[in-house]
């Protein structure tokens, strides 16, 4: 929608990396629908592209949208690391050989195994019981019907 709202006011991304002063990749992200945009540079972008008052209200809107928290934005802390450490500590706590975890993990040495993902053996029952109540009453909060007039 907004490259073919580019195109329509006559401008090439490299027109409006000079008009605004952003990176050629951030335009073509923003484009794209792969990064946000705030208020303002939603702003700039509907003057610079000489969008009509519809377009410009719906381009604000969805960037207001887009703004808004959502449990994609909760869970940013997970990534394939963390998932892979998961793995590993799953595999390591059932028993599993480090040269099973490393193949399970696609790693050619151990030590890599064993040194990024396995980690020390020294343990900690308590700190683990206070992390699962933890994860167990954030469960249990997103299962929690919400209060108010139903819609």
């Amino acid at each position: 929608m907004l490259q073919q709202h580019r195109r329509n006011a006559g401008l090439k991304q490299t027109d409006v990396v000079t008009n605004l002063g952003w990176r050629k990749t951030r335009i073509s992200l923003i484009e794209t629908g792969r990064v946000r945009l705030d208020p303002g540079e939603a702003t700039e972008l509907a003057d610079l592209y000489r969008l009509s008052r519809a377009d410009r209200t719906s381009l604000l809107e969805l960037t207001e949208l887009a703004g808004m928290r959502s449990l994609a934005d909760e869970l940013g802390w997970v990534t394939a690391h963390v998932f892979r450490k998961t793995t590993a500590t799953i595999l390591e706590e059932s028993g599993q050989s480090p040269r099973q975890i490393a193949d399970q993990l696609g790693h050619a040495q151990t030590t890599t195994t064993m040194d990024d993902y396995v980690g020390r053996r020294a343990r900690n029952p308590e700190a683990a019981r206070h992390l699962e109540q933890a994860l167990r009453d954030i469960h249990e909060q997103g299962r929690q019907t919400p209060e108010g007039p139903a819609i």
